[in-house]
Protein backbone atom coordinates (compact mmCIF):
# COMPACT_ATOMS: atom_id res chain seq x y z
CA UNK A 1 0.00 0.00 0.00
CA UNK A 2 1.84 3.26 -1.21
CA UNK A 3 2.55 5.35 2.20
CA UNK A 4 0.50 8.58 2.57
CA UNK A 5 2.43 10.50 5.44
CA UNK A 6 3.88 13.34 4.66
CA UNK A 7 7.63 13.62 5.60
CA UNK A 8 8.74 15.44 8.87
CA UNK A 9 8.76 19.43 7.93
CA UNK A 10 12.76 19.63 8.21
CA UNK A 11 13.13 17.89 5.02
CA UNK A 12 11.82 20.95 3.22
CA UNK A 13 14.20 23.03 4.84
CA UNK A 14 17.08 21.30 2.93
CA UNK A 15 17.71 23.93 0.58
CA UNK A 16 18.54 26.64 3.34
CA UNK A 17 22.17 24.56 4.43
CA UNK A 18 25.55 26.21 3.33
CA UNK A 19 29.57 25.46 3.54
CA UNK A 20 32.03 27.23 4.73
CA UNK A 21 36.30 26.86 4.93
CA UNK A 22 38.68 25.87 7.67
CA UNK A 23 39.69 29.15 8.32
CA UNK A 24 36.31 31.10 9.04
CA UNK A 25 33.78 28.61 10.50
CA UNK A 26 30.53 29.22 12.94
CA UNK A 27 29.42 26.37 14.35
CA UNK A 28 26.21 25.38 14.52
CA UNK A 29 25.24 22.43 16.84
CA UNK A 30 22.21 21.42 13.92
CA UNK A 31 20.61 23.96 12.35
CA UNK A 32 17.77 22.02 11.25
CA UNK A 33 17.32 20.17 13.74
CA UNK A 34 17.69 17.04 11.73
CA UNK A 35 21.30 15.64 11.81
CA UNK A 36 23.94 15.06 14.18
CA UNK A 37 26.94 16.87 15.30
CA UNK A 38 27.53 20.36 14.33
CA UNK A 39 27.20 22.33 10.58
CA UNK A 40 29.96 24.82 9.91
CA UNK A 41 27.99 27.40 8.50
CA UNK A 42 29.78 30.67 6.06
CA UNK A 43 27.90 33.72 4.52
CA UNK A 44 27.71 32.18 1.55
CA UNK A 45 24.25 30.86 1.19
CA UNK A 46 22.53 28.95 -1.52
CA UNK A 47 21.92 31.01 -4.62
CA UNK A 48 17.96 30.68 -5.28
CA UNK A 49 18.20 32.64 -8.61
CA UNK A 50 21.10 31.37 -10.39
CA UNK A 51 20.84 32.50 -13.76
CA UNK A 52 21.91 29.94 -16.07
CA UNK A 53 20.72 30.20 -20.00
CA UNK A 54 17.92 28.01 -21.15
CA UNK A 55 20.11 26.65 -23.68
CA UNK A 56 22.39 25.78 -21.05
CA UNK A 57 20.16 24.36 -19.04
CA UNK A 58 18.31 22.50 -21.51
CA UNK A 59 22.34 21.15 -22.53
CA UNK A 60 22.41 19.72 -18.88
CA UNK A 61 19.37 17.59 -18.86
CA UNK A 62 20.13 16.53 -22.41
CA UNK A 63 23.49 15.31 -20.70
CA UNK A 64 21.89 13.93 -17.90
CA UNK A 65 19.48 11.67 -19.73
CA UNK A 66 22.22 10.40 -21.88
CA UNK A 67 24.28 9.17 -18.50
CA UNK A 68 21.23 7.72 -17.28
CA UNK A 69 20.92 5.56 -20.11
CA UNK A 70 24.56 4.65 -20.21
CA UNK A 71 24.21 3.37 -16.72
CA UNK A 72 21.07 1.53 -17.14
CA UNK A 73 22.80 -0.78 -20.05
CA UNK A 74 25.93 -1.20 -17.23
CA UNK A 75 23.61 -2.45 -14.22
CA UNK A 76 22.89 -6.02 -14.46
CA UNK A 77 20.03 -7.68 -16.25
CA UNK A 78 21.58 -10.77 -18.23
CA UNK A 79 19.48 -12.55 -15.34
CA UNK A 80 16.60 -10.78 -15.54
CA UNK A 81 17.06 -9.39 -12.59
CA UNK A 82 15.40 -5.93 -11.67
CA UNK A 83 16.57 -2.71 -12.12
CA UNK A 84 15.97 0.51 -10.43
CA UNK A 85 18.04 3.80 -9.64
CA UNK A 86 17.92 7.54 -9.50
CA UNK A 87 20.44 9.11 -12.27
CA UNK A 88 19.64 12.60 -10.79
CA UNK A 89 20.48 11.53 -7.23
CA UNK A 90 23.85 9.99 -8.75
CA UNK A 91 24.54 13.27 -10.94
CA UNK A 92 24.23 15.50 -8.10
CA UNK A 93 26.49 13.21 -5.42
CA UNK A 94 29.03 13.23 -8.03
CA UNK A 95 28.49 16.92 -9.66
CA UNK A 96 29.54 17.62 -6.44
CA UNK A 97 32.51 15.49 -5.91
CA UNK A 98 33.72 16.84 -9.44
CA UNK A 99 34.13 20.08 -7.63
CA UNK A 100 36.83 19.24 -5.45
CA UNK A 101 38.23 16.96 -9.20
CA UNK A 102 41.75 17.75 -11.07
CA UNK A 103 43.39 16.27 -13.53
CA UNK A 104 43.21 13.03 -15.19
CA UNK A 105 40.12 12.09 -12.60
CA UNK A 106 38.24 15.84 -13.60
CA UNK A 107 38.77 14.07 -17.23
CA UNK A 108 37.06 10.62 -16.98
CA UNK A 109 34.44 11.76 -14.27
CA UNK A 110 33.58 14.58 -17.17
CA UNK A 111 32.96 11.86 -19.78
CA UNK A 112 31.86 9.49 -18.05
CA UNK A 113 29.02 11.66 -16.52
CA UNK A 114 28.71 13.67 -19.72
CA UNK A 115 29.61 17.10 -17.76
CA UNK A 116 29.70 18.74 -21.20
CA UNK A 117 28.91 22.66 -19.82
CA UNK A 118 32.04 24.52 -18.04
CA UNK A 119 31.89 24.32 -14.26
CA UNK A 120 31.29 27.77 -14.34
CA UNK A 121 27.73 26.81 -15.71
CA UNK A 122 27.61 23.65 -14.77
CA UNK A 123 27.13 23.69 -10.83
CA UNK A 124 24.77 26.58 -10.97
CA UNK A 125 22.57 24.79 -13.86
CA UNK A 126 22.45 21.99 -11.08
CA UNK A 127 21.27 24.53 -8.61
CA UNK A 128 18.68 25.79 -10.95
CA UNK A 129 17.44 22.36 -12.22
CA UNK A 130 17.16 20.79 -8.24
CA UNK A 131 15.35 24.39 -7.31
CA UNK A 132 12.58 24.35 -10.18
CA UNK A 133 12.21 20.19 -8.98
CA UNK A 134 11.45 22.14 -5.49
CA UNK A 135 8.66 23.46 -6.79
CA UNK A 136 6.43 19.99 -8.09
CA UNK A 137 4.91 20.22 -4.57
CA UNK A 138 3.81 23.88 -4.77
CA UNK A 139 1.07 22.50 -8.03
CA UNK A 140 -2.35 23.69 -7.55
CA UNK A 141 -4.79 20.84 -7.00
CA UNK A 142 -8.64 20.84 -6.86
CA UNK A 143 -10.14 19.97 -3.58
CA UNK A 144 -10.53 16.45 -4.60
CA UNK A 145 -8.36 15.94 -6.88
CA UNK A 146 -5.60 14.30 -4.69
CA UNK A 147 -3.06 15.59 -2.61
CA UNK A 148 0.57 17.40 -4.48
CA UNK A 149 3.19 15.37 -4.88
CA UNK A 150 6.41 15.42 -2.81
CA UNK A 151 9.72 15.42 -4.04
CA UNK A 152 12.86 16.50 -2.02
CA UNK A 153 16.14 16.41 -3.43
CA UNK A 154 18.68 16.93 -0.14
CA UNK A 155 22.50 16.90 0.01
CA UNK A 156 24.60 16.91 2.61
CA UNK A 157 28.38 16.44 3.14
CA UNK A 158 30.63 15.11 5.91
CA UNK A 159 34.03 16.21 6.76
CA UNK A 160 36.96 15.18 9.33
CA UNK A 161 37.10 17.74 11.65
CA UNK A 162 39.71 20.28 11.26
CA UNK A 163 40.55 18.69 7.83
CA UNK A 164 42.29 21.37 6.01
CA UNK A 165 39.58 21.73 3.03
CA UNK A 166 39.46 24.39 0.33
CA UNK A 167 37.12 27.19 0.94
CA UNK A 168 36.45 27.57 -2.91
CA UNK A 169 35.07 23.84 -2.90
CA UNK A 170 33.05 24.29 0.08
CA UNK A 171 31.41 27.26 -0.92
CA UNK A 172 31.26 25.84 -4.21
CA UNK A 173 28.69 22.95 -2.73
CA UNK A 174 27.25 25.64 -0.54
CA UNK A 175 26.09 28.03 -3.08
CA UNK A 176 25.00 25.85 -5.73
CA UNK A 177 23.85 22.25 -4.22
CA UNK A 178 23.02 23.72 0.00
CA UNK A 179 25.48 21.53 1.26
CA UNK A 180 27.07 22.19 5.00
CA UNK A 181 29.82 20.30 6.06
CA UNK A 182 28.69 18.40 8.85
CA UNK A 183 32.01 18.15 11.22
CA UNK A 184 32.31 13.70 12.02
CA UNK A 185 35.13 11.99 13.74
CA UNK A 186 35.55 9.74 11.19
CA UNK A 187 39.53 8.79 12.69
CA UNK A 188 38.56 7.79 16.47
CA UNK A 189 34.60 6.84 16.11
CA UNK A 190 33.86 5.56 12.04
CA UNK A 191 31.71 3.11 12.95
CA UNK A 192 29.75 5.65 14.52
CA UNK A 193 29.93 7.71 12.02
CA UNK A 194 28.40 5.42 9.46
CA UNK A 195 25.94 4.82 11.49
CA UNK A 196 24.88 8.80 11.81
CA UNK A 197 25.02 9.07 7.70
CA UNK A 198 22.81 6.06 7.61
CA UNK A 199 20.65 7.43 10.06
CA UNK A 200 19.98 10.80 8.23
CA UNK A 201 19.63 9.47 5.09
CA UNK A 202 16.77 6.95 6.72
CA UNK A 203 15.26 10.25 7.59
CA UNK A 204 15.52 12.21 4.53
CA UNK A 205 13.93 9.42 2.36
CA UNK A 206 11.11 8.21 5.06
CA UNK A 207 13.30 5.09 6.39
CA UNK A 208 12.86 3.75 2.53
CA UNK A 209 16.37 3.66 2.26
CA UNK A 210 18.33 1.69 5.15
CA UNK A 211 22.25 1.05 5.36
CA UNK A 212 23.28 2.90 2.52
CA UNK A 213 26.92 2.85 3.40
CA UNK A 214 27.83 -0.78 4.17
CA UNK A 215 29.76 -1.81 6.79
CA UNK A 216 33.40 -1.36 6.41
CA UNK A 217 33.25 1.18 3.96
CA UNK A 218 33.67 3.96 6.70
CA UNK A 219 37.52 3.50 8.30
CA UNK A 220 40.08 5.98 9.90
CA UNK A 221 41.56 7.30 6.86
CA UNK A 222 37.78 8.85 5.40
CA UNK A 223 38.02 12.10 5.22
CA UNK A 224 34.94 13.16 3.60
CA UNK A 225 31.52 11.69 2.41
CA UNK A 226 29.32 13.48 -0.17
CA UNK A 227 25.83 12.54 -0.20
CA UNK A 228 22.42 12.96 -2.02
CA UNK A 229 18.85 11.79 -1.08
CA UNK A 230 16.00 12.09 -3.07
CA UNK A 231 12.34 10.90 -1.83
CA UNK A 232 8.97 10.87 -4.16
CA UNK A 233 5.81 10.53 -3.07
CA UNK A 234 2.70 11.03 -5.23
CA UNK A 235 -0.83 9.66 -6.24
CA UNK A 236 -2.05 9.14 -9.85
CA UNK A 237 -4.20 11.81 -11.57
CA UNK A 238 -6.89 9.02 -12.18
CA UNK A 239 -5.83 6.31 -9.86
CA UNK A 240 -7.00 2.89 -10.58
CA UNK A 241 -9.89 1.30 -9.29
CA UNK A 242 -9.39 -1.53 -6.84
CA UNK A 243 -11.99 -3.69 -7.70
CA UNK A 244 -10.50 -4.15 -11.28
CA UNK A 245 -7.38 -5.36 -10.46
CA UNK A 246 -7.18 -8.75 -10.96
CA UNK A 247 -4.46 -11.97 -10.44
CA UNK A 248 -2.83 -12.82 -13.82
CA UNK A 249 0.03 -14.30 -15.53
CA UNK A 250 3.34 -12.32 -16.14
CA UNK A 251 5.65 -12.98 -18.85
CA UNK A 252 9.52 -13.28 -17.91
CA UNK A 253 12.44 -12.60 -20.23
CA UNK A 254 13.15 -16.11 -20.57
CA UNK A 255 10.01 -16.94 -21.83
CA UNK A 256 8.38 -18.48 -18.18
CA UNK A 257 5.49 -16.91 -16.22
CA UNK A 258 4.38 -15.90 -13.03
CA UNK A 259 1.18 -14.87 -11.57
CA UNK A 260 1.23 -11.55 -10.33
CA UNK A 261 -1.16 -8.44 -9.21
CA UNK A 262 -2.61 -6.27 -12.25
CA UNK A 263 -4.49 -3.01 -12.24
CA UNK A 264 -6.77 -2.37 -14.82
CA UNK A 265 -8.02 0.94 -16.92
CA UNK A 266 -10.89 0.88 -18.91
CA UNK A 267 -11.84 3.27 -21.42
CA UNK A 268 -8.59 5.37 -19.10
CA UNK A 269 -8.57 9.13 -20.46
CA UNK A 270 -6.08 10.85 -18.78
CA UNK A 271 -2.92 8.78 -19.89
CA UNK A 272 -0.92 9.51 -23.62
CA UNK A 273 0.39 7.17 -25.83
CA UNK A 274 2.87 5.98 -28.13
CA UNK A 275 2.39 3.25 -30.51
CA UNK A 276 6.03 2.94 -32.79
CA UNK A 277 7.32 0.41 -35.65
CA UNK A 278 10.01 -0.38 -32.51
CA UNK A 279 8.32 0.97 -29.41
CA UNK A 280 4.91 1.15 -27.75
CA UNK A 281 4.75 3.27 -24.81
CA UNK A 282 1.92 5.06 -22.11
CA UNK A 283 2.48 7.52 -19.63
CA UNK A 284 0.29 7.93 -16.81
CA UNK A 285 0.18 11.23 -15.23
CA UNK A 286 0.30 12.06 -11.41
CA UNK A 287 -1.28 14.86 -9.40
CA UNK A 288 -1.25 18.07 -10.92
CA UNK A 289 -0.03 16.10 -14.56
CA UNK A 290 3.57 17.92 -14.28
CA UNK A 291 5.15 14.25 -13.25
CA UNK A 292 4.39 10.91 -15.25
CA UNK A 293 5.46 7.65 -15.19
CA UNK A 294 6.40 6.78 -18.40
CA UNK A 295 6.70 3.02 -19.13
CA UNK A 296 8.16 1.65 -22.94
CA UNK A 297 8.29 -1.66 -24.15
CA UNK A 298 9.11 -3.43 -27.52
CA UNK A 299 6.28 -3.52 -29.82
CA UNK A 300 7.65 -7.17 -31.02
CA UNK A 301 7.54 -9.01 -27.75
CA UNK A 302 10.07 -11.66 -29.21
CA UNK A 303 12.34 -9.21 -29.44
CA UNK A 304 13.12 -7.77 -26.19
CA UNK A 305 17.60 -8.19 -26.26
CA UNK A 306 18.29 -6.35 -29.52
CA UNK A 307 15.28 -3.85 -28.38
CA UNK A 308 17.37 -3.32 -24.94
CA UNK A 309 20.41 -2.85 -26.89
CA UNK A 310 19.00 0.09 -29.00
CA UNK A 311 17.19 2.14 -25.97
CA UNK A 312 19.19 5.36 -25.36
CA UNK A 313 18.47 8.42 -24.83
CA UNK A 314 17.47 9.53 -28.86
CA UNK A 315 14.56 6.68 -28.40
CA UNK A 316 13.59 7.47 -25.43
CA UNK A 317 13.51 11.66 -25.85
CA UNK A 318 11.38 10.25 -29.61
CA UNK A 319 8.90 8.68 -27.72
CA UNK A 320 8.26 11.36 -25.32
CA UNK A 321 8.08 13.82 -27.86
CA UNK A 322 5.16 11.83 -29.79
CA UNK A 323 3.04 10.99 -26.70
CA UNK A 324 0.03 11.67 -27.61
CA UNK A 325 -3.57 11.80 -25.80
CA UNK A 326 -6.08 9.19 -26.31
CA UNK A 327 -8.85 6.49 -24.38
CA UNK A 328 -7.68 3.45 -24.00
CA UNK A 329 -7.53 0.59 -21.62
CA UNK A 330 -4.10 -0.89 -19.31
CA UNK A 331 -3.07 -3.32 -17.84
CA UNK A 332 -0.14 -2.88 -15.23
CA UNK A 333 1.34 -4.55 -12.50
CA UNK A 334 1.92 -3.47 -8.95
CA UNK A 335 5.16 -3.81 -7.58
CA UNK A 336 7.53 -3.16 -5.20
CA UNK A 337 11.65 -3.28 -5.69
CA UNK A 338 14.75 -1.89 -3.71
CA UNK A 339 17.80 -1.78 -5.71
CA UNK A 340 21.70 -1.86 -4.46
CA UNK A 341 24.66 -1.04 -6.48
CA UNK A 342 28.45 -0.55 -6.03
CA UNK A 343 28.71 2.56 -8.72
CA UNK A 344 32.30 2.27 -8.46
CA UNK A 345 32.59 -1.30 -9.86
CA UNK A 346 29.95 -0.54 -12.49
CA UNK A 347 31.90 3.06 -13.75
CA UNK A 348 35.38 1.26 -13.77
CA UNK A 349 33.50 -0.72 -16.54
CA UNK A 350 32.53 2.45 -18.29
CA UNK A 351 36.20 4.05 -18.16
CA UNK A 352 36.79 5.51 -14.94
CA UNK A 353 40.02 4.54 -14.08
CA UNK A 354 41.31 7.44 -11.86
CA UNK A 355 40.22 8.36 -8.59
CA UNK A 356 43.05 10.19 -6.95
CA UNK A 357 43.40 13.59 -8.43
CA UNK A 358 40.95 14.83 -5.77
CA UNK A 359 43.46 18.37 -5.56
CA UNK A 360 40.60 21.25 -5.44
CA UNK A 361 39.19 19.90 -2.27
CA UNK A 362 42.11 20.25 -0.25
CA UNK A 363 44.13 23.86 0.59
CA UNK A 364 46.59 24.68 -1.80
CA UNK A 365 49.75 22.07 -2.33
CA UNK A 366 48.18 19.28 -0.06
CA UNK A 367 47.07 16.01 -1.62
CA UNK A 368 46.34 12.36 -1.17
CA UNK A 369 42.83 11.89 -1.48
CA UNK A 370 41.01 9.15 -3.24
CA UNK A 371 37.41 7.84 -3.95
CA UNK A 372 37.55 4.85 -1.89
CA UNK A 373 33.34 3.87 -2.99
CA UNK A 374 30.70 5.28 -4.39
CA UNK A 375 27.11 3.79 -3.04
CA UNK A 376 23.40 3.52 -4.31
CA UNK A 377 20.41 2.43 -2.95
CA UNK A 378 16.70 2.57 -4.30
CA UNK A 379 13.40 2.25 -3.30
CA UNK A 380 10.08 1.86 -5.50
CA UNK A 381 6.67 0.77 -4.51
CA UNK A 382 3.57 1.32 -7.20
CA UNK A 383 0.17 0.55 -6.46
CA UNK A 384 -3.43 1.62 -7.15
CA UNK A 385 -3.13 4.80 -5.79
CA UNK A 386 0.09 6.00 -6.97
CA UNK A 387 4.00 6.05 -6.28
CA UNK A 388 6.37 6.38 -3.55
CA UNK A 389 10.02 6.26 -4.54
CA UNK A 390 13.60 7.03 -2.65
CA UNK A 391 16.94 7.00 -3.91
CA UNK A 392 20.07 7.76 -2.22
CA UNK A 393 23.70 8.21 -3.10
CA UNK A 394 27.34 8.54 -1.42
CA UNK A 395 30.90 8.92 -2.11
CA UNK A 396 33.13 7.87 0.12
CA UNK A 397 37.14 9.69 0.18
CA UNK A 398 39.94 8.54 2.14
CA UNK A 399 43.03 10.13 2.75
CA UNK A 400 45.77 7.68 1.39
CA UNK A 401 48.60 9.61 2.95
CA UNK A 402 47.42 8.53 6.71
CA UNK A 403 50.34 6.34 7.86
CA UNK A 404 49.23 2.84 7.84
CA UNK A 405 48.68 1.04 11.29
CA UNK A 406 52.36 -1.05 12.51
CA UNK A 407 50.18 -3.06 14.79
CA UNK A 408 47.60 -3.97 16.14
CA UNK A 409 47.64 -5.78 19.99
CA UNK A 410 44.91 -6.46 22.50
CA UNK A 411 46.19 -7.30 26.05
CA UNK A 412 43.17 -9.18 27.09
CA UNK A 413 45.23 -12.31 28.43
CA UNK A 414 47.87 -12.02 30.87
CA UNK A 415 50.63 -9.79 30.77
CA UNK A 416 54.03 -8.31 32.76
CA UNK A 417 54.34 -4.71 33.12
CA UNK A 418 56.99 -1.74 34.10
CA UNK A 419 57.30 1.71 35.25
CA UNK A 420 60.25 2.67 33.28
CA UNK A 421 63.02 5.75 33.83
CA UNK A 422 64.28 5.95 30.18
CA UNK A 423 66.92 8.48 31.09
CA UNK A 424 69.11 6.73 34.08
CA UNK A 425 67.20 2.85 32.84
CA UNK A 426 65.38 2.40 35.69
CA UNK A 427 63.07 0.15 36.49
CA UNK A 428 60.73 2.17 38.52
CA UNK A 429 57.37 -0.50 39.13
CA UNK A 430 57.24 -3.82 38.08
CA UNK A 431 54.40 -5.93 37.71
CA UNK A 432 52.10 -8.90 36.24
CA UNK A 433 48.28 -9.41 35.19
CA UNK A 434 47.05 -12.29 35.66
CA UNK A 435 43.22 -10.94 36.30
CA UNK A 436 42.45 -7.17 36.44
CA UNK A 437 39.39 -7.74 38.49
CA UNK A 438 40.98 -8.56 41.26
CA UNK A 439 42.27 -5.83 43.47
CA UNK A 440 45.10 -7.38 46.34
Amino acid sequence: MLRTALLPAFVTMAFTFAACGPSDPTPDPDPNGDAPGETLMSALDRDLSPQVDETDQAQLSHDNRGFAFDVLHELPSDSGENVFFSPHSISIALAMTYAGASGATHEQMGELLRFYLDEEVLHPAFNALDLDLATRSDVEVDEDGGDPPILNVVNAIWGQRDYPFANDFLDTLAVNYGAGLRVMDFLTSPEESRQKINEWVEDQTNDRIEELLPENSIGPDTVLVLTNAIYFLAGWHAPFEESLTFEGSFTRPDGSEVTTALMRETYAESNSYYLGDETVAISIPYVGRELSLIALMPTDGDDLEAWEAGLDRDRFDQVVQNLQPGIGSLVFPKFEFNGEYDLKEIFEVMGWEDYAQLQRMLESGLNGLEISGIFHKSFIALDEEGTEAAAATAVVVVDTAAPEPNYDLAFDRPFYYAIYDHPTDTILFLGRVFDPTVEE
